[in-house]
């Protein structure tokens, strides 16, 4: 249980918002069955994904898919918040973490946190289209071994094989998007939701570029310092 200092209610800094989103549990469901928050105001964070839990100090792999709100442009933080006069624009509608989260003491958070979350196929209808194309992007663009991957990037004596196999699940990813997109008319916020962050984005994080040559994507390692989405 973490406790902040002498504090004792919130005082709108909006640094929990700045952080991040919430997660979105099933308590929240209704909330996008009346359309208070629709699909292109989340982001699917799949299982495997590097991220941060809650009291962590360093990012593990997600352990189930999570779904999350939006951050506003390419920030994380919430795409709900109005960083000018710190204040949310969704607080009377806002999600089941949002109601639970007290910086100064986040037990009432720590009982909810990573239980009953929504999944995708949670808010669409049997039958959608779209469910063929992520049950494809699940199958070969999995992220079950990133963490192994990444770790393999690190050693010279595997890197290069490494690299080659992130390159090849990167392509793959773009290109079921790509098709996904054209042939359902997904816009980038859907694609976010149905797909989540495209792995190359991710791969960033870990000081890992994508390069085009010849039309086809590769992987490089960068020099620039890793930073970790928050979670």
């Amino acid at each position: 249980m973490q406790e902040s200092g002498t504090k004792k209610a919130c005082d709108r800094c909006g640094t929990c918002c700045v952080k991040g989103g919430p997660s979105l549990h099933s308590e929240d469901l209704p909330l996008l069955e009346s359309s208070r928050l629709r699909p292109e105001h989340l982001v699917t964070i799949r299982r495997g994904e590097p991220v941060f839990s809650l009291g962590g100090e360093k990012p593990e792999p997600a352990a189930s898919e999570i779904i999350k709100l939006k951050g506003s442009g390419t920030e994380w933080i919430c795409l709900f918040f109005q960083k000018k006069n710190a204040e949310c624009t969704i607080y009377q509608n806002r999600p089941l973490e949002c109601s639970r989260l007290k910086c100064w003491d986040t037990a009432d958070l720590e009982k909810i946190a990573g239980r009953n979350l929504l999944r995708r196929s949670d808010l669409m209808a049997p039958g959608n289209p779209v469910l063929s194309y992520i049950a494809t992007h699940e199958e070969k663009c999995s992220l079950e071994n990133l963490d192994h991957l990444l770790a393999s990037v690190k050693n010279r004596d595997s890197q290069k094989e490494s690299l080659e196999e992130l390159s090849l699940l990167v392509n793959m990813d773009l290109a079921i998007r790509s098709q996904a997109c054209e042939r359902l008319r997904l816009n980038v916020d859907l694609e976010l939701f149905c797909f989540g962050r495209p792995l190359f984005k991710i791969l960033e994080e870990f000081s890992i570029c994508l390069q085009e040559e010849s039309g086809r994507c590769t992987l490089a390692l960068s020099a620039a310092a890793s930073t970790f989405s928050p979670e």
